[in-house]
């Protein structure tokens, strides 16, 4: 790990039970990153993993659908 997450490690670790819970809070409220308690659910794990490509289909039988489109648009021109 680089020296500044090293550092950033050894910090949080000097931080008292209630300062690492407001810690905790902060990080949660500023980022877009999963909650930190709890269990995720299949789909926001999902999600949190693919990012900003959540959007785009993964299933095979989606891909051969767009493929099929394609082909069928490329038939008639």
């Amino acid at each position: 790990m680089s020296e500044q997450v090293e550092a950033i490690i050894q910090a949080v670790r000097g931080l008292d039970a209630e300062q690492r819970r407001e810690l905790t809070e902060a990080l949660a409220a500023n980022t877009k990153a999963p909650r930190l308690s709890g269990p995720l659910t299949r789909k926001e794990l999902v999600d949190s993993i693919r990012g900003k490509y959540r959007h785009v289909p993964t299933s095979s039988e989606a891909f051969m659908d767009r493929k099929r489109a394609d082909n069928s648009v490329e038939l008639l021109s």
